[in-house]
């Protein structure tokens, strides 16, 4: 250890002042006087006292309480959610270790947990059983690694490419709808395990069929199994206990005292994570290319759940985000789950609100966490290879109950917007499976967003009366025009979908007004567009043309300067640098006026010089 000691610690470590050394305990340290520096790494050096250290667990107690109430939830889950896979329990265990520890490592939030999710478990066991369909003879194993380590792949592609917000794209009321899809496909899909009846089909339509014709015929323990386990996860409401761990250990006990295994009921078996890693071989012999479809699936859901779960928790603890940190966290989570074996992880809204709502302030709850799930696999984990399968279908279907309620669907329809886009969606993955109905919400996402930007909007300004504002006169009815001047207004970013459309919308409002009176010039203002693609310049050179052809003179105002940069480059005949302003509406107007003017002088001087 040398003259000085050094304790490495969370951020940094600390230093013990010359002639100490880390082989005593703490506090014959602080009795015999020992200086401590905290290294703390880019936060820079100050002073730390023992009692200091003793105050700062103190002040993270709440942290080490979040940490033991998650992992009593995600211990119990992960085993489930690898049944819901279709793999061994181990798949689930495996996952959970990855995701905790990359996430600790690398992710920017202090309440987001990364662990295997229902809805990524579903769209695997929905990947698995399409790619088995075509890659006849291939182990379901080296399949599902295939998809989490592309699913992984693209969450390190897309942090490589800076598309940190992808998830934009993809309409809430989709997501909404697809969750509410999610978790009725799941529950379905749970209904024969929770009776202990042997499914025979991957259609959850199909196994409730089964269920209800094999009820009558079901074992007796298993039922009671089942059902006891569920009404005491619905009915033991506590923020503050881990319901699911206290069910699953309650099981654990059962099957000592209870010869459950005798009288049919279905158990986990022996877990063993020995040679759980994926060989090189069978991965280099995987159909890659034909998985690319389902992993895109899978990387849409587990990102869309997790950009929601993390933002949502940063909003209500005014938190600062780091996304590219995030994507690099999850994208290395999946990885290396993928390459020994585990499921998908992603961060789930169960885990990240409980961990939340156990009053969870810093990483420390994730570092709690994962100690404690350290601990348990050492020690514990012949236990869990005695939960009741029953028990692990109930954990699932209280787990993802919540989905199953209509309340998030509901203020779309108070609102009256996207009524259509959520019921789609939902309808499309409880009635189509949940990859093509993935698929089919998100493609009708975009054709909608395509759709409504496509519908032309332009306003005509005029004049409020006193003052330099120009205004819709549809709102305000008293505007004054401009003798000879029409102004419009595109109120809406002008790209390759709706340029044609908006302009053909103008020249009939330039029409219609042009049979009042002369025009002599059309201000066109394009402060929503930031930017302009071909197809909107090239619509410009047309409108502008045809303008010109009548004799009136197009102008363009309040361009942004990208805008600007490209009408420049594009050298439009009939739209000169001189009519591309930057400035306001009025600004144009004032430059239109004094064009006339001068038109009006050199009028009246050449009608004087016909005269003589």
């Amino acid at each position: 250890m040398g003259r000085y000691g050094f304790l490495l610690c969370q951020g940094g470590g600390i230093q013990l002042s010359r002639g100490y050394s880390l082989h005593k305990s703490l506090h014959e340290l602080y009795k015999e006087g020992a200086r401590v520096n905290w290294l703390p790494g880019k936060t820079g050096i100050r002073k730390l006292s023992f009692r200091d250290a003793g105050g700062y667990m103190r002040n993270h107690r709440t942290d080490f309480a979040a940490g033991l109430s998650v992992i009593g939830l995600l211990i119990p889950e992960a085993v489930a959610y690898a049944g819901i896979a279709g793999l061994p329990a181990s798949s689930g265990l495996v996952a959970l270790f990855f995701g905790l520890a990359c996430f600790l490592a690398f992710g920017s939030s202090r309440y987001a947990v990364v662990a295997a999710t229902s809805s990524a478990a579903m769209v695997l066991s929905a990947g698995i059983a399409t790619l088995s369909e075509v890659e006849k003879g291939v182990d379901p194993a080296t399949i599902a690694a295939v998809l989490v380590i592309l699913t992984g792949f693209w969450f390190a592609l897309a942090r490589l490419l800076g598309f940190a917000r992808a998830a934009n794209f993809v309409a809430k009321p989709v997501l909404r709808g697809v969750s509410m899809g999610l978790a009725l496909t799941i529950t379905l899909m749970q209904l024969p395990k929770l009776f202990g009846i042997v499914p025979s089909t991957h259609s959850p339509w199909e196994r409730l069929v089964e269920t209800a014709t094999g009820f009558a015929g079901a074992n007796p323990a298993s039922v009671v199994t089942g059902v006891v386990a569920l009404l005491v996860l619905f009915l033991w409401r506590s923020k503050s206990q881990p319901v699911g761990l206290w069910v699953v250990i309650g099981s654990i006990v059962a099957t000592y005292v209870f010869p459950l295994a005798e009288r049919g009921v279905e158990l986990v078996g022996d877990i063993s994570l020995h040679g759980s890693a994926i060989s090189f071989q069978s991965l280099a012999n995987a159909d890659w290319a034909g998985a690319i479809q389902m992993s895109a699936a899978l990387c849409i859901i587990v990102y869309a759940e997790s950009y929601s779960s993390i933002h949502s928790a940063a909003a209500r603890n005014g938190e600062s985000i780091d996304s590219n940190r995030n994507l690099t966290a999850i994208g290395a989570a999946n990885i290396l789950s993928g390459f020994f074996g585990g499921l998908p992880v992603g961060a789930g809204f169960s885990a990240t609100s409980l961990n939340e709502a156990s009053g969870a302030q810093s990483k420390v709850s994730t570092a709690a966490a994962l100690a404690v799930y350290l601990v348990a696999l050492v020690f514990f984990l012949p236990l869990i290879s005695r939960i009741p399968e029953p028990v692990l279908a109930a954990v699932v279907i209280r787990a993802v109950g919540p989905g199953l309620s209509p309340k998030p669907l509901l203020p779309y329809f108070h609102w009256q917007r996207d009524r259509f886009l959520a019921i789609v969606s939902f309808l499309a993955v409880a009635l189509l499976g949940v990859v093509n109905g993935l698929l089919v919400s998100i493609v009708l996402s975009c054709v909608l967003i395509l759709m409504n930007a496509a519908q032309p909007r332009v306003s005509e300004l005029r004049k409020l009366p006193s003052s330099h504002s120009f205004v819709n006169v549809r709102i305000f009815p008293k505007a004054e025009p401009i003798p000879g001047i029409l102004v419009l207004r595109i109120d809406q970013p002008m790209f390759f979908a709706n340029a044609e459309p908006v302009l053909k919308k103008a020249t009939e409002m330039f029409r219609a007004r042009a049979k009042e009176e002369h025009l002599s010039h059309l201000i066109l203002s394009l402060e929503e567009s930031s930017d302009l693609d071909g197809t909107s310049i090239e619509a410009l050179q047309v409108f502008s043309k045809r303008l010109e052809d009548k004799g009136c003179r197009p102008m363009l105002c309040r361009l942004h300067r990208r805008a600007r940069s490209a009408l420049v480059r594009a050298a439009v005949p009939a739209l000169l640098p001189g009519q591309l302003s930057l400035l306001s509406v009025d600004r144009a107007v004032k430059i239109a006026k004094e064009y006339q003017a001068h038109e009006a002088a050199l009028s009246a001087t050449a009608m004087k010089e016909d005269a003589r």
